[in-house]
């Protein structure tokens, strides 16, 4: 026993004294996704002045048994302080989208929200609005909050190594096997992501370093950790104005039996869970339309696509190349076979929104209130 705890004691000054070269060595110029003292997210001993330095989360979650609380209870995975929610749901009754140490917030009560949407809109109108991340309900689920196996998923579709788990422990996670970010064929949500708010992610934002080279490579190099996608991200992910956006990745392929090898848009990430609404069946050029395309370029004959020439959030369009160098989104938005792509996210937001089945316009109440987001892309039919 003495023996052990004298290796062990060894590596930590080991450790401890490389760790001390590199700080000295690595060039500052390295962009890190966070920075700032290392406690604000880790703690060695989790205790300070006889008081827990456990930070938690803001949303009560109940009592759902061992599995899930070895990431939502008190003691975390690779000594962080919180999990996800304690970071991105830090104040989720607040008026700010993003708060200090540049996180952004995924439920909050601010007036903008951001790209993806808000979960405060599962949280106050059903699991009909957004994705039902375990975490965002105070109660103990129902049974038709579990067990629930996403909409049109289809194994063969999914790259992952274990597919959705649809067991008692099914409900969608952050991150992970049940997740969207992070590493798929990692179970634990915490390991799953394990590393990437450290890593350089220069290369998926906007400015002199942005370059598709390279994206995909890791999680951590990949847009919004969303494995293997690519992208170029806004500042403050539309954070202070409605009019920047994100510059999403899209291709002209139907997905077959995917391996991570092939992914790359972010229509492709979205079939790893839902296939059936992604596959080429009745999505060609024939007739009777099954599903809406995607994947697909805006038509750049007749009147009705070409109408399209602004971007707009209502309903956005993917790039088939994001050019390196970029340092803003681009406005514009072209037609034809080498234009621009229709995705998933043309209509729907990625986490959740104030409309029913995740819509960024109000299609169910359509023409009565809101806005025909249709019109935006066929824009004869306005």
């Amino acid at each position: 026993m003495n023996k052990v705890f004298r290796i062990n004691r060894e590596k930590v000054y080991i450790s401890g004294f490389f760790l001390s070269v590199l700080l000295i060595f690595i060039p500052s110029s390295i962009n890190a996704a966070v920075t700032g003292e290392c406690s604000n997210c880790h703690t060695m001993h989790n205790s300070q002045n006889a008081a827990s330095m456990n930070l938690g989360k803001t949303i009560g979650i109940g009592s759902y048994g061992s599995d899930c609380l070895d990431c939502h209870g008190a003691n975390r995975a690779v000594l962080l302080r919180m999990d996800c929610l304690g970071c991105h749901a830090w104040d989720i009754n607040g008026t700010s989208n993003i708060v200090p140490n540049n996180m952004p917030q995924v439920a909050h009560s601010a007036a903008t929200d951001l790209s993806a949407g808000n979960f405060k809109d599962v949280i106050d109108m059903g699991d009909s609005y957004g994705h039902n991340v375990h975490g965002f309900k105070e109660d103990i689920p129902t049974d038709n909050e579990l067990f629930n196996t996403p909409p049109g998923y289809n194994s063969f579709y999914d790259p992952s190594s274990g597919g959705y788990e649809d067991t008692s422990a099914g409900q969608i996670l952050c991150a992970g096997q049940n997740g969207c970010h992070g590493n798929r064929n990692e179970v634990s949500l915490i390991t799953a992501i394990r590393g990437t708010h450290h890593a350089d992610d220069t290369i998926l934002k906007f400015g002199a370093g942005f370059t598709e080279s390279g994206q995909g490579d890791t999680v951590g190099k990949s847009y919004r950790y969303l494995y293997k996608v690519h992208g170029a991200e806004d500042s403050d992910w539309r954070a202070t104005s409605s009019t920047d956006h994100n510059e999403y990745k899209g291709g002209t392929t139907h997905s077959t039996s995917q391996s991570w090898s092939t992914i790359d848009t972010i229509s492709e990430f979205c079939s790893e869970c839902h296939g059936d609404f992604h596959s080429s069946t009745g999505i060609g050029t024939s007739s009777p339309w099954l599903r809406h395309p995607t994947d697909v370029t805006l038509p750049g004959n007749g009147e009705e696509y070409t109408g399209y020439t602004t971007y707009s959030d209502t309903a956005p369009v993917a790039r088939q190349s994001i050019a390196n160098g970029t340092t803003q989104a681009s406005s514009t938005v072209t037609t034809g076979s080498s234009g621009d792509i229709v995705m998933c996210l043309s209509c729907h937001r990625a986490h959740a929104s104030q409309y029913y089945k995740i819509m960024r316009w109000d299609y169910k109440g359509w023409p009565t209130s809101g806005t025909n987001g249709c019109a935006v892309c066929h824009t004869s039919k306005n």
